[in-house]
């Protein structure tokens, strides 16, 4: 599925709120299955399914698995 870009925009601005050295949104790719987005200092791979969530019910992802997704941060 195509998503609209602003759907990476707010997962990010949602990662950024938990791990401020997230940085912003640059651009986003498919790897492996999983979705990998560039920020503007670095990179963080997600399952698809949380973009899914994130398009159809931003609520659908908790809190914890927000901040275990954050963890997942590899700055460069």
């Amino acid at each position: 599925m195509n998503y609209p870009v602003f759907i990476f925009h707010e997962l990010v601005l949602r990662f950024s709120y938990i791990n401020r050295q997230v940085g912003r949104y640059i651009s986003s790719t498919i790897e492996g299955g999983d979705i990998l987005i560039k920020t503007t200092s670095g990179k963080i791979a997600i399952a698809q399914e949380f973009l899914e969530k994130q398009y159809r019910d931003p609520s659908g992802i908790s809190a914890d698995q927000l901040r275990e997704l954050a963890a997942g941060f590899q700055a460069e």
